[in-house]
Order: structure tokens, then C-alpha cells, then sequence
């Protein structure tokens, strides 16, 4: 309803009625200023802000107004009466009631008689309803009430609408449990309120006199609760959680969000554990323009496992300074903090992190910068070592430089240049103490250049690549030799070329296009004596096919391979011909060695001359629905298989996902062969109750799961075959009600304390409740299952607000 300001007077005396048929031809006449003529033919469209999703104040106090009705009395600048099957609309709000009454003069709607208001945000049904249209301002006598943006409806005493913003419900009952046809028809669970603010601008619904009611029985009583009315953030308590462990026993944990500013915010949890006491969990977290990070803290006072004070701490802070001087720029910065208080940490707080639970702890500060082809950086990285073994080499400092170029004549160079101190403390190792090792700390700098010239062309490409290494260490202890400084300087030349061919075919009635790519490496560095020089940053690579098609069978800078090698592959690919998605790859590839291989890592065996062992690969993705990926090293001599890896998958459809892989590798001590499978799928289809019309029409808004009344189960079981025994578990059942989702898993975690001891276990129960638009109720099992099984979804998702048109009058 619009202000009388924007509804014209009718030019009439007395009252005047008007048939039905004269409704429209009056309304015309009477809001003529307030429509806008058809557009002439031959001009072009112009774009309109009807259709845009936010009403602005201005369109909706300067709309037209809608006026019908099966009757229609009017007096000008007084008042209008509409009746039977009477709509008022204007933009933002739609009103309709068996009779309307408007008091020009005071601004006030009365409507009677199965009256309805329709707002972007709610509609309102009920017997009566006065209101004054221009403040929003009246009150609604025992309406039913609908919140789009929640979800939620339900049903008041008394609704006083207090502005546009803000509405008090009173006596109100909600939930968001649809109803079903029956008159034993109850909710799953209801929230039953003496007073519910909605309050649209801070997204929220205060409630007060709080009583909560789960399958009809009285579940907690509060004075005062605040509910979200969006997926919009919120200071408050958060839902409690509660959880089984074999190490923690019972744990109540309590968290409290701090919505701080629209980036920043912070959680503080408060853990009560009957084995261990009490915890403090926090975690802060910063987005800004130029700079974002985080900051994670645990903290238990008095842990009655070990008799101790516990912490750990990890943070991320990733940005850059500003120098405020043109011809530098900004300065890239880095910081890494991770830290714990003792050597057990990472096993008795299995949970806490991916990073707090390995054994040596990185934290690291990175400076860099750069300007065109040139860039630098100075980093410091430090170790916290938590395992009876040799720590890495902390990084104190290392400086690097680069400098590269692909000028226009095609030759692609680069020169880099580092200098590092590397530096560890052998005194916290009990077994390297008792046995007199000594690192060998000092500083290593080394400058490699290379340059290569490319030819590429559609049928293949051939590509020349030359490197210089040139490396001096300096070391504060004397080699066996009595030297504290030795310079390397070896040259590596590589030629890596390929061919492409091409061909049409079809294969089961797809048009496919097929390659063939075989492929030649050679790679040649002579060979010098390095069985003197520390080990600092260096290892073996993963011997792969991607690898095996590189000069250096060793990551860092402290082992330079000879080589004198070809590697030969060939590898084939089909995709399909209308869209080019891959559908199949398959290839294979063999080193040839023209001499042994002399430079080893300790304890390694050289590579002899003659043929590598042969790598296969092989992957599958004839559609969306399943794939398939492969990989086998077969040992050259024995013709046995030294390692396998099998993965294959399939998702049928949303919520229906099948992984599993085999994994065996007979290179290592002791061998290891393990099966691996996780899952998440509807029960309905184990039992033949599959509703597949019903689960599309659900299934149509993403992430709202397939439908109420719905069980799903979810797992991942990591089983050795050596062992015979299983190594981590993951077990449950997820229920959909529709307007709530029950979760239970079981889960059981492995760790290896030592090579000499055995392993130990932890396992925990997780049960949560989730009553969807009002609170989770448990500890949750969600990251459990994300993280073990891939491609898993949630049931309920992120939560899609409802556009103003999906409820349009």
C-alpha cells in the first residue's frame, strides 16, 4: 500500500461503487501517473531495475500501487474500501483479504477476513490486521508465519510489526519442520518463545521465555537465546559438544564466537574432559586487503595424563609491507609459528591439527620481493623435533636470488643463485649423543644457470637444455680429510624430445580422438665424488612417470646424479571428440643406463647399467559417474611387481559415492600392502526403496541432501593385509528428517609410536543432532568425514538464500 501522497484522488464527490467490470477502467484512469507505456516498436530494450533481487526505499515508496477487487468505494483524500477478493500491491509488499479498508488521512490499513502480507522476507496469514503503511507500524491478530530467509514458520499470538526491519511475535511456536497430511500431525522439534524479535537487519531472532520440545518431550529451558536468521555471522555460545574418548573419557567442550568486524573474528572453546581436566581451545583469524592469517592456541592448565602443563600453538600470517617507495615496491611476507610444549604432544592431542601432529614442527619467516625478471628472497626456518632421530638442518638464514629471461630468439635462461646457514642441535637425541654423531653444521652456496631452446611444433618438440652447477661448502668441523671447504662444479646437458600423432575413430558409438605420443630424455652429468659433502636438504626422489623424465634423481642441492641415460616412453590418450574431455590415458616408460651410477645416498643401492625397472600407468574417465587410475613398477630382472597403486571411483549420482584403492610396495622394509575404502550412500538403495522421481524434485537445490526420511552410510575402512588387522577406522549412519539430520560415527585413529614399540590406538564415538535453522547439537563428525572420505557431501550445505521471485504475489 502506498502513502496518499502517491495515490492519486479519484475526481468523485460522494462515495461511488464500482462494478467489477469497472475495477480495472477506474484504476486506470485513477493511477495513471504511476504506469509506464508500452514501448513503440522498433526501439530498443532498455535494462530495468524491476528485476533486480533488492527492492531499494525509493522504488518501493515511489512504485505503482495495485488496487483490485470485486468491489471498490473510494472518497477522495479520505479513504478506500475494497471487497471481496481484495489485493493491494505496491513493491516489496503484497496484501490481500476479503476487506480492505484505507484511511488516507491516518495512513492505516485495516484488513478482515483470511488477510495475508507478503514481504521479501515473510508472509503473514490471519483473521485481522491493522497497519499503517508508510512506517510499517500495526499489529496482527493470531497470524501463521513464514521466514524465508530461516526457513522456519510457525504460529503467534500476536504479531507487532515495529518497522521494516524488526517484528515481535508473541506466544509464538517455530520450526522449520514442514507439515504432513494427518491431524496427529506434530513437528520433529519446536521452539516455543513468550517473545520473538526478528530482527531482518541483524539477522538474527532474539528469543525469550525459551522452551525447546524434540519429538514432543521438553529438551531445555532458557531465559534468553539468539538464533540466526541467515548463514550471516554472530557473536554468541555457540551449541555445546559433547563426545566418548578412550584418552579424553567424557568431554563437554563449550565454544563462544566472537564475530569481531566483517573480517575478523574468533572462537574461544572451553574443554571439561574426565580423564585429563580442563582445556582452552582458541582460534583467531584476519582478512585485509593487504595481509591475512591466523592464530591457533591450546592450552590445558593441568593435564592429568602426564602430570603437566600443555600447549600448542600454530600460526599462518601471509601479506606484504609497503615501502612506500616507488622504485622498490612491496615486499612479500611469510611467518609460520608452529610450537608445542613437549615431546608427547602429537601423541596425546591426535585431533589437533594437521600440522601439530607430525613429529618435527616447521615454523618459518619469509621476505620477498621482486621486479620483472629478477627476484630475491631471506628466509629463517627453524625445527622443533619431537622423535628420538636426527632433526632436519634448520635454514639460518638462506637467501636466494633469480634471475631469468625467454627473449624472442626462443632461448629460455635463468640464473640462481643461494647462500645458506644451516645449523641443528643433535644434544635432545639421546641416541646420536651416546653414539658421538655431531652434525655437521655450516654454510652452503651454490649458483646454477641453464639454458634451453624449445622447438615446438603441432606434430611434437624437441627441447636442448644445458645446466652448470657450481657449489662451496664451509663447514664448521673438519671432514675426514681435515678440509672445511670443498667447491663441486658439474655441468649437465639434457635433450628431451617427443612426437604427436593424431587419428579419428569411434569407440561404443562416441566419436573419439585418439593420440599416440612416444617420448626420448636423455640426460648426461659426469661424475665427481660427493660421498664426503653433509646432507642438508637432500633426497630421493619418487621414482614415477613424471620423474623419470628428469636430470636429477634427488631433490636439494647436495647430490648431483651421474647420469648417463635415455628414457624412453610412450603414452596414449583419447578424448572425446564434441566436448575434449579425456576419457582414457595410458602409458609406459623404461630408463636405459649407459654406466653405473656411482653417487648414492647412504644406504641407497646404485642403479646398474642397463634397463630401470618399467613403469605402467593407466587412467579411466569414460564419464562423470566412475574413473579409474593405475600405476605399476615392474622390477626388470625378476619381472616381479615392486609397487602398485589402484584407485578407482564412482559417484552414481549426489550422495552416492563409491572409493577404493590398493597400495603395495615391496621396496621397503618391512613391505607394506594395504586396501583402502571409503563410501557414502543411501540405504534406501541397499533395500530396494529408491524413490528416484521423489529424490530429483529434492535434489534440484544442491546440497539439501536427497529427500527426508532418508538414512545414509558413511565410512572409510584402512585395512593391512600384512597385518591382517585394521589401521584407521571410520564408521556411521546419517539420518535426514527433513527438518533435522542425526549423525553417528565411530572412529578409530593408529599411531605409530616407535619402530621397536607397538603401535597405539585412540578411538571416540561421535553423536550430534542437527535441527536445521536452529542448532547443532553434539560433537560433529563432518570433518571426520570430509577428511576420510573424498568427495563426500553434506546433507545440508551451504543454505541458499530464497530470492525475492521464488515467493512472488
Amino acid at each position: 500500500m502506498a502513502t496518499h501522497s502517491a495515490l492519486p484522488s479519484l475526481p468523485l464527490t460522494p462515495p461511488m461503487a464500482l462494478a467489477p467490470s469497472s475495477v480495472a477502467v477506474a484504476l486506470l484512469w485513477a493511477l495513471g501517473s504511476s504506469w509506464v507505456q508500452a514501448q513503440p516498436a522498433g526501439l530498443p530494450l532498455r535494462s530495468s531495475p524491476l528485476l533486480e533481487e533488492a527492492v531499494t526505499d525509493r522504488q518501493k515508496s515511489e512504485g505503482a500501487v495495485f488496487v483490485k477487487g470485486d468491489q471498490i468505494t473510494a472518497r477522495p483524500d479520505m479513504d478506500l474500501v475494497v471487497e471481496g477478493q481484495a489485493s493491494v500491491r505496491r513493491p516489496g509488499l503484497a496484501l490481500s483479504a476479503d476487506r480492505v479498508d484505507y484511511d488516507q488521512t491516518q495512513d492505516v490499513v485495516d484488513a478482515k477476513g483470511q488477510v495475508r502480507v507478503s514481504t521479501e522476507t515473510s508472509v503473514f496469514t490471519g483473521p485481522q490486521l491493522r497497519l499503517k503503511v508508510d512506517s510499517f507500524q500495526g499489529t496482527f491478530e493470531k497470524p501463521d508465519f513464514e521466514l524465508y530467509s530461516s526457513g522456519g514458520y510457525g504460529q503467534a499470538a500476536q504479531v507487532e510489526f515495529v518497522n521494516n526491519e524488526r517484528t515481535i511475535l508473541r506466544q509464538a511456536n517455530y520450526t522449520t519442520c514442514r507439515r504432513t497430511p494427518g491431524p496427529e500431525w506434530l513437528p520433529a522439534w519446536l521452539l516455543k518463545a513468550a517473545k520473538l524479535t526478528v530482527d531482518e537487519e541483524e539477522s538474527t531472532i532474539q528469543a525469550e521465555g525459551v522452551q525447546f520440545r524434540f519429538q514432543d518431550v521438553p529438551v531445555f529451558a532458557a531465559p534468553s537465546i539468539s538464533l540466526p536468521l541467515t548463514n550471516e555471522r554472530k557473536s554468541g555460545l555457540l551449541p555445546p559438544l559433547l563426545s566418548i574418548d578412550t584418552v579424553n573419557g567424557v568431554e563437554v567442550a563449550q565454544p563462544y564466537y566472537f564475530d569481531i568486524a566483517p573480517n575478523r573474528d574468533a572462537t574461544v572453546t572451553t574443554h571439561v574432559m574426565s580423564q585429563r581436566g580442563v582445556a582452552v581451545d582458541s582460534e583467531f583469524r584476519y582478512l585485509e586487503r593487504d595481509y591475512n592469517g591466523q592464530v591457533r592456541l591450546n592450552l590445558m592448565p593441568g593435564d592429568k595424563l602426564r602430570s603437566q602443563t600443555r600447549w600448542g600453538l600454530t600460526s599462518q600470517h601471509n601479506g606484504g609491507i609497503d615501502t612506500g617507495l616507488d622504485s622498490v615496491g612491496r615486499i612479500g611476507l611469510g611467518l609460520t609459528l608452529n610450537r608445542v610444549s613437549d615431546d608427547n604432544y602429537w601423541r596425546d592431542f591426535p585431533r589437533s591439527g594437521l600440522v601439530l601432529t607430525q613429529r618435527v614442527l616447521p615454523s618459518t619467516g619469509v621476505l620477498s620481493w621482486g621486479r620483472g625478471d629478477f627476484s630475491m628472497s631471506a628466509q629463517v626456518q627453524r625445527w622443533q623435533n619431537l622423535q628420538e632421530a636426527a632433526p632436519p638442518y634448520d635454514r639460518a638464514p638462506q637467501i636466494t636470488m633469480r634471475y631469468g629471461q625467454w627473449n624472442a630468439e626462443g632461448l629460455d635462461w635463468s640464473v640462481v643463485g643461494d647462500t645458506t646457514r644451516f645449523e641443528a642441535d643433535y644434544s635432545r637425541v639421546a641416541s646420536l649423543v651416546s653414539a658421538g654423531i655431531l652434525p655437521r653444521n655450516g654454510e652452503r652456496s651454490f649458483v646454477q644457470a641453464q639454458v634451453s631452446r624449445p622447438w615446438i611444433r603441432p606434430w611434437g618438440f624437441v627441447t636442448p637444455k644445458l645446466q652448470l652447477h657450481a657449489t662451496r661448502y664451509q663447514m664448521d668441523r673438519a671432514l675426514d680429510n681435515g678440509a672445511t671447504a670443498v667447491n663441486r662444479v658439474l655441468p649437465t646437458f639434457s635433450l628431451d624430445s617427443g612426437l604427436v600423432f593424431e587419428r579419428e575413430t569411434r569407440w561404443f558409438g562416441r566419436d573419439v580422438l585418439q593420440t599416440l605420443e612416444p617420448r626420448a630424455f636423455y640426460a648426461r652429468t659426469p661424475y665427481k665424488d660427493q660421498s664426503m659433502l653433509p646432507l642438508y636438504d637432500s633426497g630421493a626422489t619418487d621414482f614415477n612417470l613424471s620423474t623419470i623424465y628428469s636430470e636429477n634423481t634427488y631433490v636439494g642441492h647436495d647430490r648431483l646424479a651421474d647420469n648417463d641415460a635415455l628414457t624412453l616412453g610412450v603414452s596414449s590418450r583419447f578424448f572425446d571428440a564434441n566436448n575434449g574431455a579425456e576419457m582414457l590415458r595410458v602409458g609406459v616408460a623404461q630408463r636405459i643406463r649407459f654406466s653405473d651410477q656411482q653417487v648414492v645416498l647412504p644406504g641407497q643401492t646404485a642403479s646398474k647399467t642397463g634397463l630401470s625397472d618399467i613403469l605402467f600407468g593407466a587412467g579411466i574417465r569414460w564419464d562423470d559417474r566412475w574413473s579409474f587410475d593405475a600405476t605399476l613398477q615392474a622390477n626388470n630382472q625378476t619381472h616381479d611387481i615392486a609397487r602398485t597403486t589402484l584407485q578407482a571411483r564412482y559417484s552414481h549420482s549426489p550422495y552416492r559415492v563409491i572409493n577404493a584403492a590398493y597400495r603395495a610396495n615391496n621396496q621397503i622394509t618391512p613391505n607394506s600392502e594395504f586396501v583402502d575404502v571409503g563410501w557414502q550412500w543411501p540405504l534406501s538403495d541397499l533395500v530396494g526403496n529408491t524413490d528416484r522421481q521423489a529424490e530429483t524434485a529434492w535434489s534440484r537445490t544442491p546440497g539439501q541432501g536427497l529427500g527426508p526420511d532418508r538414512w545414509y552410510t558413511v565410512g572409510r575402512l584402512n585395512y593391512s593385509l600384512k597385518e591382517r588387522s585394521l589401521v584407521d577406522t571410520l564408521l556411521g549412519l546419517e539420518y535426514d528428517a527433513g527438518c533435522w539430520l542425526g549423525r553417528v560415527a565411530f572412529q578409530r585413529l593408529q599411531t605409530n609410536v616407535s619402530a621397536a614399540s607397538p603401535t597405539s590406538s585412540n578411538s571416540r564415538i561421535l553423536f550430534q543432532l542437527e535441527f536445521i535453522g536452529f542448532a547443532r547439537v553434539g560433537i560433529s563428525p563432518l570433518k571426520s568425514l570430509s577428511d576420510n572420505i573424498p568427495r563426500y557431501q553434506y546433507l545440508r550445505d551451504s543454505t541458499v538464500q530464497p530470492s525475492r521471485f521464488q515467493h512472488y504475489e
